[in-house]
C-alpha cells in the first residue's frame, strides 16, 4: 500500500521540491445515498522525483532511517495488520498506475462515516508541519446531506533579506506555473458551492495554482465551500 508515513516525511522536504512540477495531486469523494462515501486520492511522481525520494543518502537527512521516502515504493500492497485504519473508514487499498510520464499510486478509502474520518484526520501530526500547507476544515451533517467547509493556509517561509524574497518568489511563480491542486465532490445534488457545478449539478470540483499555497495573497483566497446531497 501507499505509506502515508512515507508521504508525510516526503512533505517535510518543503513545497519547493515536491510540488515543482514534479508532483501531481487529485482526490476525488464520491458520495452514497447511505450517507458513506469511496474517496480516491491520486498521487503522481515524475521519474526524476521518485528516483530522488528513493536515494538513501536522501532518507537518511531527513531521518527516514532505512527507509525510503519514496511515498509509493509500497503501492499495491495490502494495509499493514498492525496499522489500525483511521477512525470512519471501512478499508483501503492501493494501486500502481501511470500517467504520461508520471508514476502514480491511487489510494481508495471505503469512508462509512465521512465526519468521523475528517475529525480524525485533524489528528494527524505531521512532521515539520511549518513547511506543510496548512487546512482548517469541517464537515457537519444538514438534512440529507453533508456541509463541507475548508480553508488552505500558505506554508510558513523562513525570513529572507528583501532581494533573496524576490527571487525566491519569481522563482516559486516560474516552477508553478500551470500547476494545479484539482479537488472534487459528488453526490446526488451539489448546492451552495464556490466550485465549478458540472451541468446536472452532481459534481463540484474546484482547481487550485499550486503557487496560492505558497505565496499569500487577498485576491487568491484558497476556500471550499459545499453542501452534500446524498439523498
Amino acid at each position: 500500500m501507499i505509506n502515508v508515513r512515507k508521504m508525510r516525511a516526503g512533505a517535510a522536504l518543503g513545497v519547493s521540491l515536491l510540488l515543482a512540477g514534479c508532483i501531481e495531486l487529485t482526490k476525488e469523494a464520491a458520495f452514497r445515498e447511505d450517507g458513506g462515501a469511496r474517496v480516491e486520492l491520486e498521487v503522481g511522481l515524475s521519474p526524476e522525483l521518485a528516483a530522488m525520494l528513493s536515494n538513501p543518502e536522501l532518507t537518511k537527512q531527513f531521518g527516514g532511517g532505512d527507509k525510503t521516502l519514496n511515498p509509493i515504493t509500497d503501492c499495491g500492497k495490502p494495509w499493514p495488520a498492525n496499522e489500525p485504519l483511521p477512525d470512519g473508514v471501512r478499508s483501503a487499498e492501493t494501486r500502481k498506475g501511470k500517467r504520461g510520464d508520471m508514476q502514480t499510486c491511487t489510494i481508495i478509502f471505503d469512508v462509512p462515516d465521512p465526519i468521523a474520518a475528517v475529525e480524525s484526520a485533524k489528528k494527524v501530526e505531521v512532521p515539520n508541519a511549518e513547511a506543510v500547507p496548512k487546512q482548517d476544515v469541517s464537515l457537519t451533517r444538514i438534512p440529507s446531506g453533508y456541509r463541507l467547509r475548508m480553508g488552505m493556509k500558505p506554508a510558513d517561509r523562513p525570513e529572507l533579506p528583501p532581494e533573496a524574497a524576490k527571487m525566491a518568489a519569481a522563482m516559486m511563480e516560474a516552477m508553478f506555473a500551470n500547476r494545479h491542486l484539482t479537488l472534487s465532490l459528488s453526490g446526488k445534488r451539489i448546492e451552495n458551492s464556490n466550485g465549478e457545478l458540472s451541468a446536472d449539478k452532481s459534481k463540484v470540483t474546484w482547481r487550485f495554482p499550486l503557487s496560492s499555497l505558497v505565496s499569500p495573497s487577498p485576491d487568491r483566497p484558497t476556500t471550499i465551500e459545499a453542501d452534500v446531497i446524498y439523498r
